[in-house]
């Protein structure tokens, strides 16, 4: 079952920046996911948000019935595929050469980013040298943060528009999944038509990993963009200060 804009044409997604999400519980979350990229879609034309509903909660379902936006598109999988097989199998049913994105996203429902961010890394992922192909935005320091591994000092990038970006790398392990975004020219060349390089797909996990060993295997790298910030909301049994005055104040 789709909830998808009217009169969606065959080009919908071409050039456009089209972020994955895919949900399954926890809707306050989700709550707080959907009002920092309702932010972003209302702010940018060029951004399509494509929810891959894995089975999730009733009361997710019921958010998600109830949030209209063009370009919004929601597919309710009826059973969880997981992230990467979901994202995967979207892709492979409405992406070609004809229709390509300018930038696709994954991004965890149980994420939140502000607008300004959002523009830094669909600039820098459009303009950084060829063996960087996979950003992610910077992580709020707290309990949730996901980065792992950032022992050596940013380098100094300069892009193909001649701006220098200020990239971190992290060592012998992947940019953490929250929030990744790779040019739609990565995804179809390098990755073949897939967001996540795997055939062995897992409800969860297995996913990040497969970018970061297909990119090792290849001798490209990723990297996390300064000056940009994400928050995550949740990790295990942890919640953010934010979460958890969400929760308290029953919005």
């Amino acid at each position: 079952m789709f909830i998808m804009p009217l009169e969606i044409k065959s080009d919908f997604f071409k050039d456009k920046n089209v972020i994955f999400s895919p949900t399954r519980h926890c809707r306050p979350a989700v709550e707080l996911f959907l009002k920092s990229l309702l932010e972003i879609l209302n702010r940018r034309q060029d951004v399509v948000l494509v929810i891959t509903d894995n089975d999730s909660e009733e009361e997710v379902k019921a958010l998600l019935q109830s949030v209209k936006h063009p370009r919004l598109i929601v597919e309710f999988l009826g059973k969880n595929l997981g992230k990467a097989r979901a994202t995967n199998e979207f892709i492979a049913k409405h992406f070609d050469r004809n229709t390509l994105p300018a930038t696709i996203w994954s991004m965890d429902p149980d994420v939140t980013i502000d607008p300004l961010s959002f523009d830094n890394l669909v600039e820098a992922i459009q303009n950084m040298p060829d063996r960087i192909k996979v950003l992610g935005p910077r992580y709020k320091r707290n309990e949730c943060n996901p980065e792992m591994n950032l022992w050596l000092p940013p380098r100094n990038i300069k892009g193909k528009n001649g701006k220098t970006y200020s990239v971190v790398f992290p060592v012998l392990c992947c940019v953490a999944g929250p929030a990744l975004v790779m040019t739609g020219e990565t995804m179809s060349g390098l990755f073949g038509f897939r967001f996540f390089p795997t055939d062995n797909y897992l409800p969860y996990g297995n996913d990040d990993t497969a970018i970061y060993l297909e990119l090792r295997k290849c001798g490209l790298k990723s990297g996390y963009l300064n000056g940009t910030l994400a928050n995550h909301l949740k990790s295990a049994d942890k919640r953010v200060a934010e979460f958890r005055q969400f929760v308290r104040s029953g919005q």
